[in-house]
């Protein structure tokens, strides 16, 4: 009896064990960063450690992440990790807490550069979004227009409201598809006043962490972390960039390396950035 409590205290000890992290501003995907830590894995048997470690949140949102392992140590794998640290808008020296809830399944703690928890999900910033009142366009007349004239018995009258606001219709539709062509037309590369984008010059540092300077910060992008989606311009390549501000600095933290990597980006380039949506961009590169 005396050694069954043993074994379930053991077991129990075990579903607590815990490690921690600190997400530094380093290689946010190096394998040193998503390592397991000795001591932590060596109360696991190979069998465990052949599972997926499956990661939730405190507001229920959870990750899958697979386990790897080379000749030193074990370590989270690659894809997984990124996914979870994207989808959390992390790479701003959060520090988060992994404690096992047994059969590989893990809570994790993530803490703020403030020591705030993070008690829900990042929300993207509507920097872009204005409050528009819904207008009534111009040359189509009201129901109540309509419903007068015809109690006046204007037939003739009611045949001219109707013309005229077919007329107005096609107008208003002529402009639309003229909207919806200019914007495929700047997605496309042309330049136009009405887009919103801003340029930057790559430096060496910045192939790692784009850092934006303050006219760039105050006037386009948002004042918390933020999600953006960043698409090539032939729209065939996207990726998630996660953009984070400390104190009166911000950057493209996590994501942005794989993007220069994969886009690729080289120093001497001109990057320029043009919204297509209050969180997308389609980034044009722009060589020496």
């Amino acid at each position: 009896m005396a050694r069954n409590s043993d074994n379930d205290m053991c077991k129990e000890e075990r579903k607590r064990e815990s490690f921690f992290k600190v997400l530094q501003r380093v290689d946010i995907s190096s394998e040193n960063m998503r390592a397991l830590p000795y001591d932590f894995v060596r109360s696991f048997s190979n069998n465990e450690l052949s599972r997926k470690m499956k990661i939730k949140a405190r507001w229920g949102s959870s990750w899958e992440v697979e386990i790897c392992k080379n000749p030193r140590f074990y370590f989270m794998e690659k894809s997984g990790w990124e996914k979870f640290v994207s989808d959390n808008a992390l790479g701003a020296s959060e520090f988060l807490t992994f404690t096992h809830k047994g059969n590989m399944r893990f809570t994790v703690n993530i803490f703020m550069q403030d020591g705030k928890e993070m008690l829900q999900p990042p929300q993207s910033m509507s920097f872009m979004a204005s409050s528009r009142s819904p207008k009534r366009e111009q040359g189509i007349p009201s129901l109540a227009t309509t419903i007068a004239a015809e109690s006046n018995g204007g037939g003739n009258y009611k045949r001219k409201l109707n013309f005229e606001k077919k007329k107005a219709e096609e107008s208003h539709n002529s402009k639309r598809t003229d909207k919806v062509f200019s914007v495929q037309r700047e997605s496309a590369g042309a330049s136009s006043s009405s887009v919103t984008e801003f340029s930057m010059f790559i430096k060496k540092s910045y192939l790692i962490y784009m850092w934006f300077p303050k006219s760039v910060q105050s006037i386009h992008m948002p004042k918390q972390r933020t999600i953006f989606k960043i698409h090539h311009p032939n729209m065939k390549k996207s990726w998630n960039v996660v953009y984070v501000v400390s104190g009166t600095k911000s950057s493209f933290s996590a994501g942005w390396k794989g993007l220069a990597q994969e886009y690729p980006l080289a120093v001497g380039d001109t990057c320029k950035f043009s919204f297509i949506k209050q969180h997308e961009l389609i980034l044009f590169v722009s060589k020496p």
